[in-house]
């Protein structure tokens, strides 16, 4: 199957969803306010960190399953089956150890109003629900990853996506905004698209009568997921840690004007998520020097797609805030938007060398490494927080990933070119310099002109992406060109 298009499809699935959001997220700040929306962020980011759980099993059946493509579909089944009623286990457990931890920390760390604390404690069995049914989903998802299935995988989760943002929303505008009612609105919305992953997988795997569960493969599958589940364990400190000890250190409120542009400009990481999802499979079957070139060749094309999206993303998030929400949350948010961007720029950059080292079986260096940055990573954020608040938070995040992406592209052994990279940096940060606030003014005449420069240095420095659009041009002129000749 065809890498582009998987990277189609996989970008299509991205694009949606973002749409979604920028319709629902103004509705729901209006119609729920900005403090419940920071204690829904707040649960889902606290709810995701349990996902550990899952004991990366997820990733572990998209390798195993990749590596058995031309296996009898006996074997692949039963490696599926295994997967599953593991995940469902440690999901069932994770629920248990989460109901028991979430009242504790949810009474008396958070700053919050204590309506809101007492509709929060009132929701934990639905918060609890949500854990395995996560967990489901991964090893779902990781089937269809496997067996490059990314168009019906992308088309579920748009529609999970579009349910989960639109149900909540008509719940908290019919029906009430209180946290009891949206909380179980959420998790009855996302269960919703797991009988569709199932049916997918039963046709594409696809499963046939097998063994339910070998212990052989549930060892394979083990070994292979211990490594992915200490990134499990440390990951998701690392990326959504900033929001929590925002909630814990600032306020509910400052969470939400943290939360709403690292959601926003978090969507420039859908080209590197889509691409490295599409090579994923490919790096698990092919050996480890033709793998390195095909990360090459996606490095270098990457560079040169996200670069001038980064810039733009930069030069106009003050503007975009202040007319999506309002001049007074663009104050607060723009500048952490800012930064951030840079940060998503550099790690997505490093999809790619992330996906190669796990692709070839070496997922202990991307858990060591994530373990290795952990203290550090902890210390410059309280730090950042402490005295230069949301600023300094989006500071110390950017800077944890950069350094993440510098040791993956050393231990993966692929080259990042100083002569593209410092050129990028340069021009985000005339991007942030000249990034306007108001439409009629001369920042805008810059932030224009420094845009279409960054778009011809990324032609210039990837004939790749000359001929993509070379060819994607001659293909439109010959369809132009015949309909011209059909309606005469």
């Amino acid at each position: 199957m065809s890498i582009r298009r998987n990277t189609l499809y996989n970008l299509l699935g991205r694009i949606a969803p973002l749409a979604v959001s920028l319709v629902t997220v103004p509705i729901y700040l209006h119609a729920i306010g900005e403090a419940r929306y920071g204690v829904l962020a707040i649960i889902w980011l606290f709810t995701g960190y349990f996902g550990v759980f899952e004991m990366g099993l997820s990733r572990a059946s998209a390798y195993h399953l990749a590596r058995q493509h031309d296996e009898a579909p006996a074997v692949r089944s039963t490696t599926f089956w295994t997967a599953l009623w593991m995940n469902l286990g440690f999901g069932l457990l994770g629920a248990v150890v989460l109901y028991a931890i979430a009242q504790a920390v949810f009474t008396h760390f958070f700053h919050m109003p204590q309506s809101m604390r007492s509709s929060v404690l009132a929701s934990m069995p639905w918060i609890a629900a949500a854990l395995p049914l996560s967990t489901l989903g991964g090893v779902l998802a990781g089937a269809l990853e496997a067996r490059e299935r990314f168009a019906y995988m992308n088309l579920i989760g748009v529609f999970n996506t579009a349910v989960t943002q639109i149900g909540p929303l008509l719940v908290a505008l019919f029906i009430s905004p209180e946290l009891t009612w949206l909380i179980p609105a959420v998790v009855i919305a996302r269960a919703s698209g797991l009988l569709l992953q199932f049916v997918g997988v039963w046709r594409f795997l696809p499963i046939v009568p097998s063994t339910l569960f070998d212990r052989a493969r549930a060892r394979a599958l083990f070994t292979y997921g211990g490594w992915i589940s200490i990134t499990n364990i440390v990951g998701p400190v690392l990326v959504t840690f900033d929001r929590i000890l925002i909630g814990g250190l600032l306020s509910v409120q400052a969470v939400t004007y943290y939360t709403v542009p690292y959601n926003l400009v978090s969507r420039v990481s859908i080209l590197p998520s889509a691409l490295s999802a599409s090579l994923f499979p490919r790096f698990s079957r092919i050996e480890s020097g033709e793998g390195k070139n095909l990360a090459e060749r996606g490095l270098h094309l990457l560079v040169a797609v996200m670069t001038p999206i980064t810039i733009t993303g930069i030069a106009l998030l003050p503007l975009f805030l202040t007319y999506w929400i309002s001049p007074a949350f663009s104050r607060h948010g723009s500048m952490v938007g800012m930064i951030l961007l840079a940060g998503f720029w550099v790690n997505g950059l490093a999809y790619i060398p992330y996906g190669l080292l796990q692709g070839q079986g070496r997922p202990d260096i991307t858990a060591r490494l994530h373990l290795l940055e952990l203290p550090f990573f902890l210390l410059l954020l309280w730090g950042g927080i402490h005295w230069l608040g949301l600023v300094g938070a989006a500071m110390a995040w950017s800077m944890r990933v950069a350094a993440d992406a510098l040791l993956l592209f050393y231990f993966a052994r692929l080259p990042l070119k100083l002569s593209h990279a410092l050129p990028a940096l340069a021009m985000m940060g005339g991007a942030a310099v000249v990034a306007p606030h108001h439409m009629n003014s001369v920042q805008s005449i810059l932030a224009v002109l420094l845009v279409a420069f960054s778009i011809l240095w990324a032609l210039w420095i990837a004939p790749d992406l000359r001929q993509v659009l070379l060819r994607s041009s001659q293909g439109l002129r010959r369809l132009s060109s015949s309909q011209c000749r059909r309606h005469p």
